[in-house]
């Protein structure tokens, strides 16, 4: 059993170190005067040290990346438009024509029988008109006979020039200089109008097409020029843009831009897929460095400097390169924007600028 006094010297022991920390703790807390020092974050907050420049007006230039194919500037399916057997093949798989070269012939002696009974019927009808109008002249036969006779011979001359002309579909030739693909048929075999014999496309003159978003449409125009790589070669390619698409995807809000390729080493293929570089270049734009423009959830803003205060200023931009963004609207050149620093500053609070302002 614990005493009065024992539990009383017991809680005094206990007590003790704890007033000691305290009073050592206020000591501390203390300023030189003894008065306590002003939170982090009062009225005495120290000014922030900044960096401006000032807006420019100036020319500005970024390189868009789109993604592209290389199109043959024109290629076609070789197909016959009659049915019929092939006679005879003119070509190896990947060889080189020109313009009216044969490709195929198709069997085409059931069209030639016939041409040559048509040729036969016309010159009979040719001579029986011939005498009918003679002998209309003297009124030796009715003039609707003699209008019979001519019709008749006009129909045959008909018959023979669509034979004539259905003959010379059973040549295939090539409509263009071009590289003929893999071949498709073999001699004797029964080809329909669908049938596809071979390729044919243009090699040394290629399409580059590429979608771009439609706010690009304004800063592209026919003679720009584009550069592009293609898997399997560490070099550029070069070409020109040559025409927009005057429509808009609805789907996708983009649009297709056309440009030529020269491709007289033959080093790339129809069918390619294209990394795209533009260089789009505006002639004047407000331009401000990239780590000056500040991004929230719902806006993008700039720090403009307004008689040592920082002012927060809402901004549209446009293009960005690694270094600059072009704004749009919301700021005027001359303006002076804080660049860097921009963590510790606050919208209407003052700030300190450390250095002279760049231009």
């Amino acid at each position: 059993m614990i005493g009065p006094v024992s539990l009383r010297a017991k809680i005094i022991f206990i007590s003790l170190p704890i007033i000691v920390i305290g009073i050592l703790l206020g000591f501390k807390l203390a300023g030189p005067s003894g008065q306590p020092k002003t939170p982090p974050g009062g009225g005495g907050a120290a000014v922030p040290a900044v960096r401006t420049v000032v807006a420019e007006l100036r020319p500005f230039s970024t390189t868009l990346t789109f993604n592209g194919s290389l199109l043959a500037h024109d290629a076609i399916d070789v197909r016959s438009e009659l049915s019929g057997r092939v006679r005879s093949i003119h070509f190896t798989d990947g060889q080189e024509v020109a313009a009216g070269d044969l490709i195929v012939e198709i069997d085409t002696d059931e069209l030639e029988a016939q041409l040559r009974s048509i040729r036969e019927q016309l010159e009979l009808a040719t001579i029986n008109a011939r005498r009918l109008e003679s002998l209309q002249a003297t009124n030796s036969v009715t003039a609707r006979e003699r209008d019979e006779a001519v019709s008749r011979r006009e129909v045959f001359q008909a018959e023979l020039s669509l034979l004539e002309a259905r003959l010379q579909k059973g040549r295939i030739t090539a409509p263009f200089d071009g590289v003929l693909g893999l071949r498709w048929v073999s001699p004797g075999q029964f080809l329909e109008p669908s049938s596809v014999i071979t390729t044919l496309q243009t090699v040394k003159r290629l399409r580059l097409d590429f979608s771009v978003p439609e706010r690009f449409r304004v800063l592209i125009a026919s003679g720009m020029p584009v550069t592009f790589t293609v898997a399997g070669f560490a070099d550029s390619f070069a070409g020109t843009v040559s025409a927009v698409d005057p429509r808009v995807d609805p789907d996708t809000r983009s649009l297709i831009v056309r440009a030529d390729v020269a491709n007289d080493d033959r080093k790339l293929l129809p069918g390619n897929y294209a990394r795209v570089e533009l260089i789009l270049t505006r002639s004047e734009a407000i331009v401000v460095p990239a780590i000056a423009v500040v991004r929230s959830l719902n806006s993008v803003s700039v720090f403009v400097l307004e008689d040592g205060f920082a002012v927060r200023r809402e901004v549209m931009i446009g293009e960005r390169t690694a270094a600059e963004v072009e704004i749009r609207s919301g700021l005027e050149p001359g303006e002076v924007v804080i660049s860097e620093g921009i963590q510790a500053v606050r919208d209407g609070r003052p700030v300190e600028v450390t250095d002279d302002t760049k231009s």
